[in-house]
């Protein structure tokens, strides 16, 4: 995302566009607007002030499924409203879904140094005991020298980050 402060009419200098202004920047690197390309336009705004579209999201081959923005600017207070994306993960990495963004957060602190001890123990001999590193470096090694990273590849890298997470 482009912060630039920008107006899409300040691009331009007579009817002709202005070196070095984020239009002219897009252009140059082949870059494109997905609010242009999903909506089919721009945002009326992007900042509390009405018809005040300054800020910019330019990709280049990443592929945005969804684009807004917000109508609010919090937890930041600013001016600017957010703007949120999707992308197309699978897509964009040439791989089947990991189950990986399915695990939920654990609740470790960091404060007891004796919770600390005890769990860097548990997860060294759970990785002892499973093989986890010759296993991490098998898929490693096969990964580096293939060009595709087949189904089975991935069910055991799921099988790795399940026993290890």
């Amino acid at each position: 995302m482009l912060d630039i402060n920008q107006s899409y009419e300040e691009c331009f200098v007579g009817g002709k566009l202005k070196p070095y202004s984020i239009k002219w920047l897009c252009l140059q690197r082949g870059m494109t607007d997905p609010f242009v390309i999903i909506t089919g336009s721009r945002p009326k705004s992007t900042t509390l002030t009405p018809n005040r579209d300054i800020d910019y999201i330019y990709t280049f081959g990443i592929p945005i499924t969804n684009i807004s923005t917000l109508s609010i600017n919090t937890p930041a207070l600013s001016d600017h409203l957010g703007i949120a994306f999707d992308i197309d993960l699978e897509s964009f990495f040439s791989s089947k879904y990991s189950s990986i963004a399915d695990i939920s957060p654990r609740m470790l602190s960091a404060c007891n140094k004796k919770t600390v001890d005890t769990y860097i123990e548990y997860v060294t001999k759970q990785i002892h005991d499973h093989k986890l590193d010759k296993r991490i470096h098998s898929l490693y090694s096969l990964s580096s020298h293939t060009s595709t990273f087949a189904d089975e590849h991935a069910k055991e890298q799921n099988i790795i980050d399940k026993q290890l997470t």
